[in-house]
């Protein structure tokens, strides 16, 4: 084995695979906000926008928070768009001479790629853009201010996932829930709600990783939600993605074919169940209560959009069906026998379940879509392409399941050194580090040995 060789290896054993390092390729960094002085004050005030967004960045592990540069016209905004490089433009509905309407368009004419999105601080303003729906083409999405600075950070990640959901899904086999919703001041209020919680559960399953580092890269394997705004949208992008959508919420009345269609969600669901994902989970949002039974008949979850507890609901739907709580085994008729906690305990499982349980969820790609929602993606790689045929019998899939499970979890302890966690059962052959202080010349003898 030559140098090159050996350097290879060795990095690789260090630092891992290189996937959680290549998603999230295409971060948002520099911001504009077009924006009269009195709405940037606005912002600060109600929310302290800098500080928040910064503060939200950091506690969730994310990557480095985003600039933010306003300017208080749209004529101010095309000059400096001429010098200086950004990634997202957000504007106010009031900002000079030129509209909101007139400036996305003329940034578009030199910048096509550049998302435009505009903010909206009062309810009538809605009514503006309902009026100018031919101009707002050069718009890529509009929301409401609610005084919420989750807004902004919700405003950021839609476009993030946006830019890098085709590429993390094809080599990342990254999640995608599919949110179907057409009310402006709703969805503004719902988007952050749901970004929080998916990051929070994240930062929670990924506890176990004790090294910040790996934190930060696993919450980029986050699942991207994309939100469109109607029946044609949400079946295009069910098509493109479908083999790695793990949810889909949809509304009930939105537009199809250029219409208001009052069961457009209804017949989004029957679409979806004369696919071959029918068992993916669907859940159904409405004011109206009377849609709750609807929505069971069609084996579908229920939010209620008036809800005092809709963040609770909305937790419970994220942590029993899109892979964030235990893993729970099922027989062929989808009856629960058992159930894993944690990665370990999943380990544990696999060796005693039923053969009937290991066919019902490889048939369905069960285990790969809650191992990625833990963010055990190379293990979700090698799991992913099983085809059953391929194994003589169940106990060969069993072993094959096992043996993946064992040379992946011993990989990622290799050559590795954690600081020592009550809370966490160490792996085989791992070093755990006691105390604060220098290994020594023997201890760094040994974990350079263990790679």
């Amino acid at each position: 084995m030559d140098l090159k060789e050996l350097n290879f290896y060795y990095n690789k054993f260090k630092f891992g695979e290189d996937n959680f390092h290549n998603l999230m390729k295409n971060g948002i960094r520099e911001i504009l906000l077009v924006s009269t002085f009195y709405d940037a004050f606005i912002f600060e005030q109600d929310g302290r926008l800098s500080e928040q967004i910064f503060g939200e960045y950091r506690q969730l592990n994310l990557s480095t928070a985003p600039r933010i540069t306003s300017v208080p016209t749209g004529i101010q905004a095309l000059e400096l768009l001429k010098t200086q490089k950004f990634d997202l433009v957000i504007t106010m509905m009031r900002i000079g001479e030129v509209s909101p309407f007139k400036l996305a368009k003329e940034i578009k004419q030199n910048h096509p790629n550049l998302p435009i999105l505009l903010l909206l601080n009062v309810q009538s303003d809605l009514v503006l853009v309902q009026n100018n729906e031919d101009e707002m083409k050069y718009i890529d999405d509009v929301f409401i201010w609610n005084g919420d600075t989750k807004l902004f950070l919700a405003m950021i990640k839609r476009e993030e996932d946006k830019r890098n959901v085709e590429y993390d899904t094809k080599y990342g086999f990254v999640r995608v829930i599919l949110l179907v919703e057409d009310n402006i001041v709703y969805y503004s209020m719902f988007l952050p709600l749901l970004y929080s919680e998916i990051l929070k559960q994240t930062q929670r399953l990924i506890s176990e990783e004790l090294n910040d580092i790996n934190k930060r890269l696993r919450m980029r394997a986050r699942p991207k939600v994309l939100l469109v705004h109607n029946y044609e949208e949400a079946v295009h992008c069910f098509k493109k993605y479908q083999d790695y959508i793990v949810g889909v919420i949809s509304d009930v009345k939105y537009k199809k074919n250029g219409k208001l269609d009052p069961n457009a969600g209804i017949k989004l669901i029957d679409y979806i169940h004369k696919s071959e994902k029918a068992d993916i989970p669907i859940t159904l949002q409405s004011s109206d209560e009377e849609n709750r039974a609807y929505a069971h008949s069609l084996g579908a979850n229920f939010l209620n959009k008036s809800s005092k507890t809709l963040l609770h609901d909305l937790r419970n739907i994220i942590i029993n069906d899109l892979g964030y709580g235990d893993f729970v085994f099922r027989n062929a008729k989808g009856k629960e026998i058992d159930r894993a906690h944690t990665m370990f305990e999943f380990g544990k499982k696999l060796e005693t379940v039923p053969e009937e349980s290991l066919l019902y969820h490889s048939k369905r790609k069960h285990f790969s879509g809650w191992l990625i929602a833990h963010g055990e993606i190379q293990l979700a790689k090698q799991v992913r392409p099983i085809q059953i045929e391929e194994f003589e019998n169940v106990q060969a899939l069993r072993e094959y399941l096992l043996d993946i499970y064992r040379q992946v979890r011993r990989n990622r302890v290799r050559g590795k050194i954690v600081n020592f966690e009550p809370s966490t059962i160490p792996e085989k052959d791992q070093i755990i580090r006691l105390a604060d202080g220098s290994l020594g010349g023997k201890g760094r003898g040994l974990a350079f040995l263990n790679t």
